[in-house]
């Protein structure tokens, strides 16, 4: 197959017209002339030695030109063809260096397109800042993704603890995160087994689900925070990768940003994030920054004062290693320390709770149905798991 039937068999499949023009790699390579075609739709099908090769979709669906009564159909389509054009593409973005690759012959290596050269460059470039501490550093002028960072985008950090098959494909990767956000993901991998990844703000704007209020009125309905929107995103990608490949992954997400403006922070802010709560919450695979003020805070005290607050608690060692006072107690803790739901959240018997609780107060002289008490077993709980870790 050539890349002219490659062209017309995407367009019979997308309706819309393609329209192809070469430009003299000197001439792309000057940043004003492309930015000039970046924004005016044309996306770099192949690069040869001299020459790269552009696409650009046509505003005007096929279909429309050759029907009689187009004139009819013309507004609708004028309204929405912007938004279809920008998802088809991202479709062709993703898609293409594939096509390059597999159209390749051995007598001539295939080279990455632009758009990998540009996340390759970006990637290299974050490795080397966050390596020297750098969180502030803007990113160079230049660099070929530069303009597309400039629009309010969601970051996630992506970490595989562990995985049955090895290695996780950062290809593979890209068109799974494709498919579950419907547009544009920019992935950026930090190492083998760490991806920072950055998608449309789009997510947050268009979710209008709505779900119950807790109040007794089950008739009112109040909108998802954007707290719950992007844990609920962040739940749907975890379980979507679980079910691709098998082993422990982490994420980590954080409200929208400028990327051209706080990259570096973003990426270093979710990589603590992580960190805190595989070390404080060793069972979550989630992790979000709103949620982990107090155990940032606390494992920026010194070693020699935590350690000297856990020994007040050495007389009730046994107490903070036992998985089910442990788990008591977080759930009691999470669930705004409400007796009656946390007996449902641990499958128990009210009283069965209250008789753990009050063996807690026994051992510890804490009642942590108190608030004061409740603050300082949370304390000794969250200072205990970073000292004994």
């Amino acid at each position: 197959m050539n890349w002219d039937t490659l062209k017309e068999h995407i367009e019979s499949i997308i309706d819309y017209r393609i329209e192809q023009q070469s430009v003299a790699l000197k001439d792309w390579e000057m940043d004003t002339h492309r930015v000039s075609l970046e924004e005016n739709g044309w996306i770099v099908v192949k690069q040869e030695l001299d020459v790269v090769t552009l696409w650009q979709i046509q505003s005007k669906a096929i279909s429309l030109n050759v029907s009689s009564t187009s004139k009819n159909l013309e507004d609708p389509l004028d309204s929405n063809h912007q938004h279809v054009i920008r998802k088809l593409r991202s479709l062709l973005e993703l898609l293409l260096p594939t096509f390059t690759a597999s159209m390749g012959t051995a007598s001539q290596p295939s080279s990455l397109s632009i758009r990998e050269q540009g996340i390759q460059q970006l990637s290299d470039w974050m490795i080397e800042q966050l390596a020297k501490g750098q969180f502030k550093a803007n990113i160079p002028d230049g660099y070929l993704l530069k303009e597309r960072l400039t629009s309010s985008m969601i970051p996630f950090l992506l970490v595989a603890d562990s995985l049955q098959a090895g290695v996780l494909a950062t290809k593979e990767l890209e068109k799974l995160l494709y498919s579950y956000f419907g547009g544009e993901v920019l992935l950026l991998p930090l190492s083998a087994n760490e991806w920072f990844i950055l998608t449309n703000r789009e997510l947050i704007e268009d979710s209008s689900d709505l779900k119950q209020s807790n109040s007794r009125d089950s008739n009112v309905e109040i909108e998802d925070t954007e707290e719950d929107v992007l844990m609920d995103f962040s739940l749907g990608l975890y379980e979507l990768i679980a079910s691709e490949w098998v082993g422990i992954f982490h994420i980590g997400v954080s409200k929208p940003i400028i990327p051209s403006e706080k990259l570096l922070s973003e990426v270093s802010l979710l990589k603590e994030t992580v960190a805190l709560g595989r070390l404080f919450h060793v069972k979550d695979h989630i992790h979000l920054p709103w949620e982990l003020s107090l155990e940032r805070l606390l494992y920026r005290i010194p070693d020699e004062d935590r350690a000297d607050f856990v020994a007040r608690a050495d007389r009730y060692s046994d107490m903070l290693e036992d998985e089910e006072t442990v788990a008591t107690l977080e759930t009691f803790f999470k669930m705004d320390c409400n007796v009656s739901e946390t007996a449902k959240q641990l499958y128990i018997h009210r009283n069965t709770l209250l008789y753990r609780l009050d063996k807690i107060k026994q051992e510890t002289e804490l009642d942590v149905r108190k608030f004061e008490d409740a603050v300082l077993m949370k304390l000794t709980l969250l200072l205990y798991k970073v000292t004994k870790s």
